[in-house]
């Protein structure tokens, strides 16, 4: 076991039991078995990316404040449950994308086409900017 896997362990512990849940209460709410959850508090398996995402989206974190291992919890504070969230994990990805600076000067709709470009394979991409290339020329015609 290496001291990373540790330390993210010891911090999954430490968030589940101030929030009073259950190992297979999270599981079940990341979408993953009960042993494999137990494995990542065990520090025997790292959270892979996806899981790492839906754990600070179900705490209601940030994946770089659920990794920043040396903030602990405080024992008498109060901890209310996250809010379940309906949102699916495009959309959290999507939310997080349009808060970059460098988008700011974007409007919405700029910003969901870049998100989904940047998705996209090379050829996607150029099919894509073709098209707009034509309704671009289709719409100075009207």
């Amino acid at each position: 076991m290496n001291e990373t896997n540790v330390q993210i362990a010891n911090k999954l512990k430490e968030l589940r039991k101030a929030h009073g849940y259950t190992q297979e209460y999270i599981a079940a709410n990341i979408d993953v078995t009960q042993p494999t959850y137990q494995q990542y508090e065990s520090g025997k398996r790292r959270p892979g990316t996806t899981s790492l995402y839906k754990l600070a989206n179900f705490y209601g974190l940030t994946t770089d404040e659920l990794l920043k291992l040396c903030i602990p919890l405080d024992d008498d504070i109060y901890y209310e449950a996250p809010v379940q969230t309906d949102r699916s994990l495009e959309e959290a990805e999507f939310s997080s994308y349009g808060s970059s600076k460098r988008l700011e000067s974007f409007s919405p709709e700029e910003i969901r086409l870049l998100f989904y470009f940047s998705k996209m394979n090379k050829a996607s991409k150029e099919d894509l900017i073709q098209y707009a290339k034509f309704r671009a020329s289709q719409d100075k015609q009207s």
